[in-house]
């Protein structure tokens, strides 16, 4: 296609084309840009018309001489009102031009990282998924379907979602202190299933810079009403089985795999510029009588961790200690 000399453009569907007159109304999320180039409304039209599954491509040969400039500026207006995204040049293109994952990222982004990359890296960085149950299982369909790699057990340097029953699953506890271990700094993310208050997406774990899984099991239990009851559940194991909730609640159950997909797809695919896996972020999904609530939370190291401070039981007060301390 391109070795021919067409170029590209995709449909943008994020915003919607109005026609006032013979105005061309570009309304992308809050903003209005009005196209009042003459002829603007049908050449539009027939631009829509033309696409197919959201892509138009053009051969420069199709238009003449004396309409090329007319073109080139319609089509620059319309391309910085919204509507329209210019393709990718390089042969080979079409396939992160057509994927709607990449696209929304790149657009997520404010077009900082380009769709090829993006699209490199959701094809070639693989995420670990552990765990079992439903919510397990969906996760696993899910973020497949989105086009992220789920890759082999074994491979420690890639991050990893990691599904517990409750918040002390021992699936949990034990890969946050393996992953202590290891000192490698590979991320991970937690998930808990509804636990009768709420369902947990977080907190994002960095070894070494962020709150640990303990760090945040002893704020939650700091942070319940009594100091009596809060200080016997920092030191409470769990008793008996706990079977997975999730599957009595299967619309919370989505709106947990959709946030959990959108976290680890925007991570993966845009790495730093990531605004959701800040390290100690967690997001918090609350049923309510008459509503569904989403927090997002920011966990802080705990000093008194035995799992990740190197300064626990060493003095007191301690507010924060620095990375650096144990070394």
């Amino acid at each position: 296609m391109y070795e021919t000399g067409s170029r590209s453009w995709l449909v943008n569907t994020e915003a919607r084309a109005l026609a006032r007159g013979q105005d061309i109304l570009v309304r992308h999320g809050g903003v209005v840009t009005r196209c009042a180039a003459p002829g603007v409304r049908p050449f539009v039209a027939a631009l829509l018309d033309r696409a197919v599954d959201g892509r138009i491509d053009i051969d420069p040969s199709e238009i003449s001489e004396g309409q090329s400039s007319q073109f080139e500026t319609l089509m620059s207006q319309l391309v910085a009102a919204g509507l329209f995204i210019e393709g990718s040049p390089p042969a080979g293109s079409e396939a992160q031009d057509l994927d709607p994952v990449v696209l929304g990222l790149w657009q997520r982004s404010g077009g900082s990282v380009e769709r090829a990359e993006i699209h490199a890296r959701l094809r070639d960085r693989p995420i670990r998924l552990v765990g079992s149950g439903r919510l397990h299982a969906e996760l696993n369909q899910s973020l497949t379907d989105a086009g992220v790699v789920i890759g082999r057990d074994d491979d420690i340097t890639a991050p990893a979602v990691v599904v517990g029953s409750h918040e002390q699953d021992p699936v949990l506890t034990e890969w946050n202190a393996e992953r202590l271990s290891e000192d490698l700094e590979v991320p991970w993310l937690a998930v808990v299933a509804f636990n009768g208050g709420q369902a947990t997406v977080g907190p994002w774990v960095v070894p070494g810079q962020s709150a640990c899984y303990e760090c945040y099991l002893l704020r939650k239990a700091s942070n319940f009403g009594t100091a009596e009851i809060s200080s016997a559940l920092a030191e409470a194991e769990p008793v008996g089985p706990v079977f997975d909730s999730s599957t009595r609640y299967p619309g919370l159950r989505l709106i947990q795999t959709g946030l959990v997909v959108d976290k680890v797809v925007e991570r993966l695919g845009l790495q730093e510029r990531a605004g959701q896996t800040v390290p100690g972020e967690l997001s918090t999904i609350s049923l309510r009588f008459d509503s569904i609530d989403l927090e997002n939370h920011r966990v802080l190291r705990v000093p008194r961790c035995e799992r990740c401070s190197p300064s626990a039981g060493i003095g007191y007060p301690q507010v924060w200690f620095a990375k650096e301390a144990h070394k």
